[in-house]
């Protein structure tokens, strides 16, 4: 096969290398983009709502109330499972009582009696912001939120730098030696 020359299919025909569309590149980004935002104001949403009561949050000690099971799913497919709730009642410094409902693990629910305390944590400012006592997983839950805040970054990230050879644009992070 000497003298005949191959084509191939990635090359232009002014003999350089084809490159994706401006457009597809775009696309790509901006979908990235809203993922990352989307995840970002989940993580940042989640954050908050932890924070005001991991940093913020008093103590108290409430009243179980009641405790149920409820089935879900169907017996007959052989999908049933159950939720497990509690319904309890504290009352902040001020007088004010405040009656809340949460889900449960089994374990936890297990553990409880109705008429029986119950620790919790809420948030002064707004005293109906509570959930259970549980700083034993504290740890755990703070090093939850670190995966997230690196997906979350690296996906604005790859967005940014999709957008940067379509756009031109020098983002603030971008280096000035390559110039």
């Amino acid at each position: 096969m000497v003298g005949v020359a191959m084509q191939d299919e990635n090359l232009n025909p002014t003999g350089g290398v084809a490159t994706r569309p401006p457009w597809l590149q775009v696309l790509a980004a901006v979908v990235i983009l809203a993922i990352g935002l989307a995840l970002g104001t989940f993580l940042l949403y989640n954050l908050v709502t932890d924070v005001s009561l991991w940093v913020f949050g008093r103590q108290a000690t409430g009243k179980v109330l009641s405790l149920w099971v409820e089935p879900v799913g169907d017996a007959q497919e052989g999908e049933l499972s159950f939720h497990y709730y509690m319904e309890y009642q504290y009352e902040t410094p001020g007088g004010r009582r405040i009656t809340k409902t949460t889900r449960l693990d089994v374990r936890e629910w297990g553990a409880l009696n109705e008429g029986g305390p119950v620790r919790i944590v809420y948030f002064p400012l707004v005293p109906s912001h509570s959930r259970l006592e549980e700083s034993r997983f504290l740890p755990a839950l703070a090093c939850a939120y670190v995966p997230l805040a690196v997906v979350t970054w690296a996906l604005l990230g790859v967005a940014l730098y999709l957008m940067k050879p379509v756009t031109g644009h020098r983002w603030w992070f971008a280096s000035r030696k390559n110039d």
